[in-house]
């Protein structure tokens, strides 16, 4: 008698499975960037997931994995070549991403933010300092009231 080994049935979804309603790019087209959630904009990104893997969990897991977008920053070319999942095109395709949008925010000098805290200079300069292995110094000037 043959024996077999009951492997658990996994159900990934993928993106043509969901309603049309609930899909990130029409989503984006119906309802704006705004509206979708950091997880729905970066699996717009990067495409398509894998065989095992839909792009939706896929984004889900590289953000829990390295603590949000600026902890995806933070990595490497070459480790996120080495993340299951991503390839060089797609590793290309998210280092290009997350540097247009830091190109962005520091474009923007109309938009003066008004400094209080240790926590509001944090946040001015957390884009400028997410550099992988590199050591980086801002200076602030004073500010008279």
């Amino acid at each position: 008698m043959i024996t077999r080994e009951k492997v658990p049935l996994e159900y990934h979804t993928l993106i043509r499975d969901l309603p049309t309603s609930e899909r990130p790019r029409e989503r984006l087209r119906d309802y704006g960037p705004q509206a979708l959630s950091t997880a729905e904009l970066l699996a717009i990104i990067l495409r398509t997931g894998t065989n095992h893997e839909g792009v939706l969990s896929l984004a889900s897991r590289l953000l829990s994995q390295h603590q949000g977008l600026a902890g995806l920053a933070r990595v490497s070319f070459a480790e996120l070549c080495q993340e299951r999942g991503l390839g060089e095109a797609k590793a290309a395709q998210l280092k290009a991403a997350l540097e247009l949008g830091r190109r962005l925010s520091s474009s923007q000098p109309e938009a003066r933010a008004v400094v209080r805290s240790p926590a509001d200079v944090a946040n001015l300069l957390s884009a400028e300092m997410v550099s992988p292995r590199s050591t980086r110094a801002a200076s602030i000037p004073p500010l008279y009231g």
